[in-house]
């Protein structure tokens, strides 16, 4: 596994209801919680895709437009799983890692330590993070020939992402690997509140 088989994924389709605000555009750090992702998997020289519904906030002022690809969903919206199904058709790489848009702490050190792990392993279909005994399905290596699972489970209805993983040859990572704080999701404004004293705090 190498960065030319490799394409990093940022979904940041969802509608951030219980935010109440775009979570992909919080501000953070020197941008926003969706450009600083990107400039992380940047500075790694690994191409990037985004999947978002709504292109049109993705202004300059937010994202460096020479750096990522964006797309819409290319089949109707259903959380992660719809995603995963657009960011296979959308790509060619062999292995997609898999990122939510609101992941404030996920940096180039983390996604090297994941990318790392996985080269070491054989015979696996997804590489996901577990931290403190969590799984975090969205901060996760997919193997292409997954794609087709992901295909029947939009048709089936199936947007349980775990429904889905216990059929398929999952790894975890080892506890240790990952700084729990790179898997912290800011769901919520209190969640972002705690980001930003967590921020304030390591200054």
């Amino acid at each position: 596994m190498n960065k030319q088989t490799m394409r990093a994924v940022i979904l940041a389709g969802g509608n951030s209801s219980r935010m109440g605000t775009p979570k992909e555009l919080l501000k953070w750090r020197g941008g926003t919680f969706l450009s600083e992702l990107v400039k992380e998997i940047s500075l790694l020289g690994m191409p990037c895709l985004v999947v978002s519904n709504t292109p049109e906030r993705l202004t300059t002022e937010t994202i460096d437009w020479t750096k990522v690809q964006v797309t819409s969903d290319l089949v109707p919206s259903s959380g992660p799983v719809s995603g995963l199904v657009t960011a296979f058709r959308a790509t060619e790489e062999e292995v997609l890692l898999v990122l939510s848009c609101d992941l404030p702490f996920m940096d180039r050190e983390q996604i090297r330590k994941l990318c790392e792990y996985a080269s070491g392993l054989n015979e696996w279909d997804v590489v996901v993070a577990n931290v403190q005994g969590r799984l975090h399905p969205l901060c996760a290596l997919y193997h292409r020939r997954t794609q087709p699972v992901w295909e029947q489970a939009l048709r089936d209805g199936q947007y349980r992402l775990m429904r889905t993983l216990d059929g398929l040859h999952v790894k975890l990572t080892p506890e240790g690997l990952l700084d729990e704080w790179a898997v912290f999701n800011a769901n919520t404004p209190e969640e972002y509140e705690a980001a930003l004293a967590r921020e304030k705090s390591r200054k």
